[in-house]
């Protein structure tokens, strides 16, 4: 299993559970002296492992969400900066968020809670599924379980550039039947909110009991165990929507018209962990960095390989570092112009922890550089 940086060493055993292994400390390498000599970097202000970069309309406005533990935001406008969520409305201490989703009008969160125990290690208690009320603006915890890592319990969504087709789901398990929940705000998973159907075929409209990511094709919602699943559905009111969709296999890449047939495509570079489209590229947050390749002669059919950057993402975001999520806003524009967020964690001791943590590209500035 991969380690990833954590908040504290003592953190390190409890996210094995949790499907985020522990990421080993390294000191500033040769790559963060070439970084700095290509491009002055802003200074990081949202550092740490990040697994998921979510969207949700927060405030009347578009935005995207992450968590090192705590919750932070930040409009997609470039001129707003980062800010931390409030947690004094949560009815217990030591929370750690290590997860986020988000549906059409709901913002969820995952958390673990830690306590010290009697020998003074630190251990995870309990988890708890929550729910932000935006009416009375407090959490509001819908699910809860005592801890125990033999049990995977996973928080996804489709995370698509339209919200009214954004679905947020909820897995409780990996055997047994009945195992995935659609979330509807306040309504409980087991009490009163109904598991989905489980099925024996990947990447549908129905769920299995290994599902991790999904995806929008039309009005339907498709799952699959892939460690990514992304449509090319882009935020157009008259239009935009979703005509592919995409999904993770190793090294490769499948895509598919109809969520029946599906085509295999190699991207030439390391074992894929996320996907996000522009106009322009297929982009892939590769275990060694991110990649990206052009479409062909046909819209949205990826080509084979991967081609250079005209940016400086393949020295920010590099071979280092391992991309676990990735996030373009409006898909419908080219890469040079879009604004697109990504998360990068690393095991290497050749990279700086100062590059862990949230990254943006922002067309004003025509550079990747630190959140």
């Amino acid at each position: 299993m991969k380690k990833h940086n954590l908040k504290t060493k003592a953190l390190i055993s409890i996210f094995f559970g949790l499907l985020v292994a522990p990421l080993f400390f390294s000191c500033d390498g040769i790559i963060f002296h070439e970084i700095r000599n290509e491009v002055e970097l802003a200074d990081a202000k949202l550092s740490g492992d990040i697994q998921s970069i979510i969207r949700y309309n927060y405030g009347g406005k578009e935005c995207i969400f992450a968590s090192t533990g705590d919750i932070y935001y930040r409009s997609v406008d470039s001129s707003v900066v980062d800010k931390k969520m409030e947690f004094s409305d949560f009815p217990t201490p030591n929370e750690f968020v290590y997860s986020l989703a988000a549906d059409t009008d709901n913002l969820y969160a995952l958390s673990v809670k830690i306590e010290k125990d009697d020998d003074g290690y630190n251990v995870a208690k309990n988890r708890t599924l929550w729910y932000y009320n935006t009416t009375t603006s407090a959490w509001e915890s819908i699910w809860t379980a005592a801890y125990n890592k033999n049990t995977t319990v996973i928080l996804f969504c489709t995370n698509t550039p339209k919200k009214e087709t954004r679905h947020a789901y909820f897995r409780n398990g990996t055997t047994a039947d009945n195992c995935v929940y659609e979330l509807k705000g306040s309504e409980k998973p087991g009490d009163g909110l109904d598991a989905m159907k489980n099925g024996s075929t990947d990447h549908t409209t129905i769920p299995t009991t290994g599902v991790r990511s999904c995806t929008v094709l039309g009005s339907d919602v498709y799952f699959s165990s892939a460690y990514a699943m992304v449509s090319n559905q882009t935020a157009n009111d008259d239009g935009g929507d979703a005509t592919y969709i995409y999904r993770s296999d190793g090294k490769s890449v499948q895509y598919s018209t109809d969520g029946s047939s599906w085509t295999s495509v190699s991207l030439g570079g390391d074992t894929i962990y996320s996907l996000a489209v522009c106009q322009d590229y297929l982009l892939a947050g590769t275990y060694s960095g991110l990649i990206h390749t052009k479409w062909t002669s046909t819209d949205y059919v990826p080509t084979s390989g991967n081609q250079d950057f005209e940016t400086n993402a393949a020295s920010t975001l590099s071979s280092y570092y391992e991309i676990q999520s990735i996030v373009v806003v409006d898909p419908s524009q080219i890469e040079k112009s879009a604004t697109i967020f990504a998360s990068s964690i690393t095991s290497s001791s050749s990279a700086s922890l100062n590059n862990v943590g949230l990254w943006s590209y922002f067309l004003s500035e025509g550079k990747w550089n630190r959140e």
